[in-house]
């Protein structure tokens, strides 16, 4: 439960930059967790984990809402998908901005169109999907948890 309210916080700092604005179109989108298997969940850990509980989670914001889903494979792993709509790269700048000055924050090439690792956790973004990555919560991150979420990114990104 501690991973999902992580990444709710994550996910609503997000949506607390976007105004009045709702850029969920109501598009059928794919089950989160999908995106990575149990396997690949449990190797990104190093250690076994429980199958993955997914989650849809409508996050009110001022004039409307956004989808968020959530796959949690027990409090260590999860991954997150939701919809930016058309003013996706300014709205993931303005969240990148927002943690900026955490510690442990980071730029990260190579992944997505553009990310970031900040709170122990790696966002990224592709096109108009954000996906928030988190391996080993309650480890707090690292360079070895960044690894771990990067491979998974890569994994979820060839998968959307």
């Amino acid at each position: 439960m501690q991973l999902l309210h992580g990444f709710l916080g994550s996910a609503a700092l997000v949506l607390g930059l976007t105004g009045a604005r709702s850029f969920h179109d109501g598009a059928a989108v794919p089950g989160v967790c999908g995106l990575i298997t149990r396997q690949e969940a449990a190797t990104a850990l190093g250690a076994p984990v429980p199958a993955g509980t997914e989650k849809e989670i409508d996050v009110p914001m001022q004039g409307g809402s956004i989808k968020v889903q959530h796959c949690a494979y027990g409090s260590e792993v999860g991954v997150g998908r939701f919809e930016l709509g058309s003013e996706a790269q300014s709205l993931f700048g303005q969240y990148r901005e927002s943690l900026a000055s955490e510690s442990g924050y980071q730029n990260v090439d190579g992944v997505g169109d553009e990310a970031f690792a900040a709170k122990g956790q790696l966002a990224v973004r592709k096109g108009q999907t954000g996906l928030i990555l988190d391996v080993g919560q309650a480890r707090g991150g690292g360079s070895k948890e960044l690894r771990a979420e990067k491979a998974l990114a890569a994994l979820a990104l060839g998968r959307m």
